[in-house]
């Protein structure tokens, strides 16, 4: 069943990647590089607001949703997403009265308002898509998942070839209408099968939730600051047309680490239903060959691929992606594995692991950012990310040989292994 589910989720997210590569061609033919760094900024500004939001209503709601009744997890996290909002409007708004020319390098001039509203779409949306799946609900997750996507890529083509919108414009407009519909429907999804709707002990699963998001959410705020803060840098230092050429290298490849995140996303919601921490280790050793292996073949078609055919398919401007994929290499096996060691120290209840690992890859971004990316612009960003990535598995790799004493032959490959995974493939295609 494990492997059933990771197989439906790893299908849906390559759809996601097969979208999400439309969108890419879309924008490196249609919006440009200069246009494609605003939208870079735009979502990267969403995120920042998310990553506050997470604290109550991110992935700890999927540890929850198995311990506790589902309204007041919903109470909690709608609230928490309610406020955050609020005070990034009011830091927002008493940034831009104090430094407007500093708040318009971080925030595109006319989209302050989209930021906050899109983020408070997201924010509710990932509240549904989390107890969906920490109800181990994976089916319909995957289903409204879809369904989210493919409304974002066809909005985005009306918005371009119909409606004749700018590409910013036509983006943020498909964002809007595609995380109401996720949101409205995740919602849909969870009402159904409530029996009761009475909020009672919202104040207990507070406090609990607090204690458990605190060290959860750090880690991915340093984890994302480990990801994203180089956009930053690129924009402060290089402008938005560098962000945007760095930002289709980096989606580029975001495509293949779904591949990890597809399988960690089964791994989390079967180990944090879980109290066998020995299943737990051996489950995470077989699903990080796994992850490591597809994403290393993915790897190397891209890297196989002429120059020229980059330039053919993303326009001139963007032939620089492969040297981007290339220096990015490193970084995406290391996350690959980094996104399956966390999932396993947050779903055996040790999110401070991952807090400290992404502390260790922080420290590293914001120095090799200082170092590298003035001087060398996209390529400086690549490395530093692969850097920071890498430094960070290390660290999570030392504490899982410490604590679980697993021996180096159980990394290696073995026949047992792949009977296993073609097997399931094998029952997977019988049953469609």
């Amino acid at each position: 069943m494990i492997f059933k589910n990771i197989l439906h989720t790893t299908g849906t997210r390559l759809l996601n990647a097969v979208i999400n590569l439309a969108i890419l061609l879309l924008i490196t033919n249609f919006v440009g590089s200069e246009g494609f760094g605003k939208i870079s900024l735009i979502l990267l500004d969403v995120t920042v607001i998310q990553l506050f939001m997470g604290l109550m209503a991110g992935g700890s709601l999927i540890y929850f949703s198995s311990r506790s009744h589902v309204m007041p997890l919903l109470l909690v996290s709608y609230l928490w997403i309610l406020m955050v909002t609020l005070i990034f409007a009011g830091i927002g708004w008493i940034f831009l009265m104090a430094f407007p020319s500093v708040f318009h390098l971080i925030v595109p001039k006319g989209f302050a308002l989209a930021i906050l509203f899109l983020a408070l779409l997201n924010g509710f949306m990932q509240v549904h898509y989390n107890l969906l799946i920490g109800q181990k609900r994976i089916s319909q997750y995957n289903l409204i998942f879809v369904v989210q996507i493919t409304l974002f890529l066809t909005l985005f083509l009306l918005g371009l070839f119909i409606f004749k919108q700018t590409g910013t414009e036509a983006y943020v407009m498909a964002l809007f209408l595609s995380w109401g519909a996720g949101s409205l429907s995740g919602l849909y999804q969870i009402l159904k099968t409530l029996k009761s709707f009475s909020p009672a002990g919202w104040r207990k699963i507070t406090k609990e939730m607090l204690h458990y998001g605190l060290p959860t959410q750090s880690a991915v705020m340093l984890h994302i600051g480990n990801k994203r803060l180089s956009f930053y840098f690129l924009r402060i230092f290089s402008g938005l047309s560098p962000l945007g050429l760095y930002s289709a290298g980096v989606q580029l490849t975001e495509g293949l680490r779904l591949i990890g995140q597809s399988i960690s996303l089964v791994q989390y919601s079967t180990i944090s239903d879980s109290r066998d921490k020995e299943y737990a280790r051996t489950l995470s050793i077989r699903l990080m060959k796994f992850s490591l292996l597809l994403t290393f073949f993915a790897l190397l078609v891209l890297l196989i691929i002429p120059e020229n055919i980059y330039q053919l398919v993303f326009s001139q401007d963007f032939g620089i992606i492969k040297t981007i994929v290339l220096v990015l290499t490193p970084g995406v096996l290391s996350l690959a594995s980094n996104t399956i060691f966390s999932h396993y120290f947050s779903g055996v209840g040790l999110p401070a692991v991952n807090l400290r690992a992404n502390m260790v890859g922080f420290v590293l971004t914001v120095l090799f950012a200082f170092l590298l990316i003035p001087r060398y612009g996209i390529i400086g960003a690549a490395a530093t990310a692969s850097l920071n990535y890498l430094a960070s598995v290390i660290y999570q790799y030392i504490v899982f040989q410490k604590q679980t004493k697993t021996r180096f032959s159980e990394w290696l490959l073995h026949k047992d292994d792949v009977r296993l995974f073609l097997e399931t493939v094998r029952q997977r295609n019988k049953t469609n």
